[in-house]
């Protein structure tokens, strides 16, 4: 079955192999690292593809997995965003990362929304959704707060970086967003 999501500017679709080098390069860009790795920094290429590895043997593992990103208007591939609980996660979380070219346009919120939504859908016992980030990045609390998470105070440690938890309730969520 292939599994795609559509809002009016993008195109959702299970990560793939092809979409491989993109999400390598997405990673290699030391702004987006700052964020989105343990040390905020560059990974080597090797780390890189076995982190896009990891994200596709997720949805093999757990069924589901981030979405590859795509600009309805370019069929331009701009970044992966969904659901990720690999072992000892917190929760199932609603993560994103979006090629910094892409920024600013308001595709992480719309995406997310999009993912949470199916998220939503497909997992109905699950009664809220995580999102985890670095108390320094202001950009993806943004991203939470449009998406209706709050913080909640509680914390994760990945590696060396303690994450914030922030969550949305369900039944707050679907009052707000819909179904």
């Amino acid at each position: 079955m292939t599994i795609q999501l559509a809002t009016d500017r993008l195109i959702l679709r299970a990560l793939a192999p092809e979409d491989a080098e993109a999400h390598i390069a997405m990673m290699g860009d030391p702004d987006v690292a700052a964020t989105l790795t343990p040390d905020g920094v560059v990974e080597s290429r090797q780390r890189r593809w076995r982190a896009f590895a990891a994200m596709l043997g997720h949805w093999q593992i757990r069924g589901f997995g981030m979405f590859s990103v795509i600009e309805r208007e370019s069929d331009e591939w701009v970044g992966r965003v969904g659901p990720w609980m690999p072992e000892s996660w917190p929760g199932l979380e609603c993560g994103w990362g979006i090629a910094r070219k892409h920024w600013g346009k308001g595709y992480a919120p719309e995406a997310a929304v999009a993912a949470t939504r199916w998220i939503f859908d497909r997992q109905p016992a699950l009664d809220r959704i995580i999102s985890l980030i670095a108390p320094t990045n202001p950009n993806s609390q943004a991203v939470a707060v449009k998406i209706g998470e709050q913080k909640t105070g509680e914390t994760f440690n990945l590696e060396n970086l303690t994450l914030d938890i922030w969550a949305a309730d369900r039944n707050d969520w679907l009052n707000r967003f819909g179904v």
